[in-house]
């Protein structure tokens, strides 16, 4: 690595433990757009990307004061951006899980199943759902009430797939975490 590129990173990393916001923010429109771009092609989503990237500086932060000044800092701000892309996928993985798993107590149907008695009442389900803001609960409509494919949504709503994706786990995070207390 050069030493000039150390010597500044080691300068930047001093000025931010001895508090200095510019630094920080010299620290981030450095590093930003590389860490994006990291994040654009794991992800394949804009919005998850700028998420991951601002959790990537968010952990940084807080974990500056422990940093060794001698190694440079992009290896190690790409670890932070790689961890927070796993732990994303991994939180996809489970809030869609968790909300599959009572996705038979969305359908408009009415009827109650015997896994269903005792677990989520339907009324707790939909309360939920007008709790959620508009367009993650049109997306929850169509997808579970509708039962429209993702591209059927993606085409209606004039949006990628992608998004469509994106909206539906953000949907299902929300109801997650807003009927937890029910899965007890």
């Amino acid at each position: 690595m050069n030493t000039y590129v150390q010597s500044w990173e080691s300068n930047l990393v001093m000025e931010i433990r001895n508090g200095n916001a510019d630094a920080f923010q010299s620290l981030m429109d450095t590093y930003r757009p590389m860490l994006i771009g990291l994040a654009l092609r794991k992800l394949h989503n804009t919005d998850d990307a700028a998420d991951v990237v601002q959790e990537t500086f968010v952990k940084a932060f807080r974990s500056l004061k422990d940093f060794d000044t001698s190694r440079p800092l992009r290896p190690w701000l790409t670890r932070i951006c790689m961890n927070c892309i796993v732990d994303l996928a991994r939180q996809r993985r489970n809030a869609t899980e968790s909300i599959e798993n009572h996705e038979y107590s969305l359908s408009d149907n009415g009827e109650t199943t015997d896994r269903a008695e005792g677990v989520l009442q339907r009324g707790q389900i939909m309360e939920a759902i007008k709790r959620l803001p508009w367009r993650y609960r049109q997306i929850i409509m169509m997808r579970h009430f509708e039962h429209m494919d993702v591209n059927e949504i993606a085409d209606q709503l004039h949006k990628p797939e992608g998004t469509i994706k994106s909206w539906l786990f953000r949907a299902r995070a929300m109801l997650q975490k807003d009927l937890e207390p029910s899965f007890a």
